[in-house]
């Protein structure tokens, strides 16, 4: 089983990912999330042509009018926190874990402030895909120009699973994009994986830092079948039907944030 070193005890943080914020970290998060959906409309559009040209603007109307009553007041950081804990092992730096589930950094830190960067890094990156997988897995199905549903995430997760061997095989661990069996976008998760087991064709297992977790190796279970992917997520006990390797870019965290 190809497994890299990074240990969510000592790379990972300590702490849980919930967060309550204030009305300024609030409004970074809702203008990076108001980027990434014109962003990811225009690039939908124009990648899926009269599909795209169809669909996308719909999606994006919907989760406008969804964002507000989801930022208020509490959201995940996975992203943010997952592309962090990678720039730290990269950098071979020890990292400001904290000391238990609730050890969150305050607002204003430098760590927190850092963690709001790569989250908003994250969102920008990879948030247009996440629109463009949730739109096909339930708003484009056959007999369109493009064929949907649950199996084109299928063969589009099955491409993912082999990149992300080949990441792990480098020992490069790469953080992951997870769609749901959710129609709400902002249900969908980011995790980092560190290692696999494939145990045929048609099975295996990813094993994860999963900021919901801390401080343990957390698994998805894999099954390509014939119609759909199905995946469960033991650390939030959750569907899966999709996943993707991330746009992450290494980037060098600020000499401030030191050991703790």
């Amino acid at each position: 089983m190809p497994q890299i070193a990074f240990d969510p005890e000592v790379h990972g943080f300590a702490f849980e990912n919930s967060w309550e914020f204030d009305e300024a970290e609030r409004q970074r998060l809702r203008d990076a999330f108001v980027t990434y959906l014109t962003w990811g409309g225009i690039v939908g559009a124009a990648a899926f042509r009269l599909t795209g040209a169809i669909l996308f603007p719909l999606g994006i109307l919907a989760l406008r009018n969804e964002l507000e009553s989801r930022l208020a007041p509490r959201f995940g950081l996975c992203g943010g926190m997952s592309f962090a804990v990678l720039d730290f092992y990269k950098a071979g730096r020890c990292i400001p874990r904290g000391q238990h589930r609730d050890d969150r950094p305050a607002p204003g830190t430098d760590m927190r402030d850092y963690i709001w960067k790569r989250q908003v890094d994250s969102v920008l990156s990879d948030g247009p895909t996440f629109l463009a997988w949730m739109t096909f897995l339930y708003h484009v199905r056959p007999g369109w120009p493009f064929h949907g549903g649950p199996r084109w995430l299928l063969t589009r997760s099955e491409e993912e699973w082999r990149r992300l061997k080949n990441f792990i095989d480098r020992d490069d661990p790469i953080p992951l994009g997870l769609v749901r069996e959710t129609e709400n976008m902002f249900d969908n998760h980011q995790v980092l994986a560190i290692g696999y087991e494939e145990a045929d064709e048609s099975h295996g297992t990813i094993t994860l830092y999963d900021p919901n977790c801390p401080d343990q190796v957390s698994t998805i279970d894999l099954a390509f079948g014939q119609r759909q992917l199905g995946g469960w997520e033991r650390c939030n006990r959750t569907v899966l039907r999709g996943f993707f390797c991330e746009n992450y870019r290494f980037v060098e965290p600020p000499a401030s944030i030191g050991e703790t």
